[in-house]
């Protein structure tokens, strides 16, 4: 009776989704847990990935989650849970497995409203559209997928040309020799990047080929200039063009 009330459960919510931003949360009477839809860029349901729910995020969301919930062919998860608090992300991957760390080919999302709160008999509404890896990435908290507040604009090179697969970054000062507090995911042949963001604030922006580690001599590499650019909630405000240009020590 409770996997039939969730399936309808799901088939409810189901008309609420709105691909391409972080849908309203919804809460329904019913199962204690957390149901949604997974799919790709695209809007298609991605059968045979994973939604993972873990009690903390001091892992950085990597190794085995505390709880896991195959999405099926429609592309509709549930995760039958107890009440708490849970940090949510959702991966596909190529060899079809339900655990490893991610590879290119692969694709995932975070849940742009980390953690989200699990109440007693009511169903929690939580939606993926997955990102493709095209290289190995920071599978960190600061990476979304999804979202309504952030920046969006255009990563070029010195001719002008779109540099794909290169990343946004974002920090909260001037200081571009450490760790991002945020990533975009990587941009298209297009150019064009969404730096989703958790929260409002200010934020200084550069962008680059790679996630990790200091930039090395000829790498490709930016920095938006002049000052820091604010962030309203709710806002995905256009930032203009960050222009790349290899990286000098």
């Amino acid at each position: 009776m409770r996997l039939l009330l969730s399936l309808a459960l799901l088939l409810l919510l189901a008309g609420c989704v709105t691909v391409g931003s972080a849908p309203p949360l919804v809460e329904e009477p019913g199962a204690t847990g957390i149901a949604g839809m997974v799919t790709d860029q695209s809007g298609e349901p991605m059968a045979g990935a994973f939604v993972y729910a873990y009690r903390s995020a001091r892992g950085g969301l990597r190794g085995p989650a505390d709880f896991e919930a195959e999405v099926d062919a429609e592309g509709r998860y549930f995760l039958d849970l107890v009440e708490g608090r849970y940090h949510l992300v959702a991966r596909a991957r190529q060899s079809g497995a339900d655990v490893g760390p991610p590879r290119p080919g692969d694709a995932w999302a975070l849940f742009p409203r980390n953690p989200l709160e699990v109440r007693a008999e009511r169903t929690s509404r939580a939606d993926f559209r997955l990102q493709r890896v095209t290289q190995p990435m920071l599978m960190r908290e600061g990476t979304l997928t999804s979202g309504e507040t952030g920046f969006t604009g255009t990563l070029v090179d010195a001719a002008g040309a779109p540099v794909a697969g290169a990343f946004v970054l974002a920090y909260s000062s001037a200081d571009f020799h450490r760790m991002p507090d945020f990533t975009s995911p990587a941009v298209g042949e297009d150019g064009r990047f969404t730096l989703y963001l958790p929260r409002a604030g200010s934020f200084c922006l550069a962008a680059r080929i790679r996630t990790r580690g200091q930039p090395q001599s000829g790498e490709l590499y930016g920095v938006l200039e002049g000052e820091c650019r604010a962030a309203s909630a709710g806002e995905l405000k256009p930032i203009g063009t960050i222009v790349l240009r290899p990286y000098r020590n």
